[in-house]
């Protein structure tokens, strides 16, 4: 904005050049073409510096009202030249005896007021033309996914054939899948023998992320699965969401043996509420390795009914790596996509140029009339 400004008076300083040359008054021409042109730079670079200053955050609403910024540039041309600073001098035989003596108060007398004028005149021209300043914020997503994660805290989950164990592995790759959900609500339910509600649904990814880390074997009755009872308690906190997704990530390494709530009862109500389960079997097969159950504990028929009837899909994890990758696929799978919006907020910036033009006029008033007094 500034840059053609600049150019424009460049362009109009080019033009008197030529002009002057034409008419042969190269002299006042070229000299009032060149003072214009200097002030205007110098206006321009004010305002590029206090562009600068706000950051790029500065413009004005009105631009248009800049150009009369040339205004008080002419006035001044005019001034200097009836002063007959550009004029030839007349020889006079007793110039000498009319001269004064330079001095400072005589020189800022003649001047000073004038400059503080003009110089209220162009704060005056900027706040007519509104300089705002101009600042930008983020909205968080209006709409998202709700998300409950379903973690397995049964006396199972302590065994090692996961690093360093099921439960351990479990935390961490749920750690990382929440880091990655950047506008989705998450809330976490733990189970074995009871279901807990260990956090609602919140975006609030910190607390959950502290929240799963600081689990632990025991926190409920460790000793029985009831799959069906927690995913009734994620279901019931997902029913009344508004999100344009809701899912439920089931993990377990076992078998329902425990709870009121029948599992299959369960995954048709979630159904019936649109909500869709991922249920993740984490248990290497029997003998694979010395930590390994001699029998397979997992119900695999289940969680694959849970998850066809829902709309979603079963996974089996054999270890640590396939966990984490289990999670990473679910997280492709249920992208949140939206536009992030803006907001724009300006701030109206010229009180501050009408301020301190007022303050120059009145400063020009009084030493007028009180300080450097003419005497006709």
């Amino acid at each position: 904005m500034f840059g053609t400004w600049f150019l424009i008076s460049l362009g109009l300083l080019v033009l008197s050049l030529l002009i002057s040359a034409l008419t042969r008054k190269f002299a006042r021409l070229s000299a009032s073409a060149v003072l214009v042109t200097t002030c205007t730079t110098l206006l321009l670079a004010a305002g590029m510096m206090a562009q600068r200053a706000a950051g790029g955050r500065f413009t004005f609403l009105n631009p248009g009202f800049l150009f009369l910024l040339l205004v008080p540039c002419v006035l001044l041309a005019m001034y200097i030249f009836r002063g007959g600073l550009f004029s030839r001098p007349l020889d006079y035989p007793l110039a000498g005896f009319l001269q004064q003596p330079f001095t400072l108060r005589a020189e800022m007398t003649r001047r000073l007021p004038l400059a503080l004028v003009l110089g209220a005149l162009c704060l005056f021209i900027i706040a007519l033309a509104r300089p705002v300043t101009v600042s930008t914020s983020k909205l968080p997503p209006t709409q998202g996914i709700d998300i409950m994660m379903i973690i397995d805290a049964s006396a199972s989950m302590a065994k090692q054939d996961f690093y360093p164990s099921r439960f351990i592995a479990a935390q961490k790759t749920a750690i990382n899948f929440i880091n990655k959900r950047f506008n989705d609500r998450i809330g976490l339910v733990v189970f074995a023998r009871n279901a807990s509600l260990a956090s609602p649904l919140t975006l609030d990814h910190d607390a959950v992320q502290e929240l799963v880390a600081s689990l632990y074997l025991g926190i409920v009755d460790p000793n029985l699965t009831a799959i069906g009872d927690a995913l009734g308690i994620a279901s019931s906190h997902l029913k009344d969401s508004s999100a344009k997704s809701k899912i439920i990530l089931l993990l377990t390494d076992g078998s329902n043996n425990a709870g009121t709530l029948e599992p299959m009862l369960a995954a048709k109500a979630a159904a019936a509420y649109g909500i869709k389960v991922y249920t993740i079997a984490t248990a290497s097969p029997p003998g694979s390795t010395i930590f390994s159950s001699q029998e397979d504990e997992i119900d695999e028929g289940l969680l694959m009914e849970i998850a066809k009837a829902t709309g979603g899909k079963f996974y089996r994890a054999k270890n640590e790596m396939e966990l984490q990758t289990i999670y990473d696929t679910i997280n492709e799978l249920e992208k949140t996509d939206f536009t992030q919006a803006a907001r724009v907020s300006q701030n109206d910036a010229y009180r501050p140029f009408l301020l301190a033009g007022l303050a120059l006029l009145l400063l020009a008033v009084l030493l007028r009339k009180l300080i450097f007094i003419k005497v006709p």
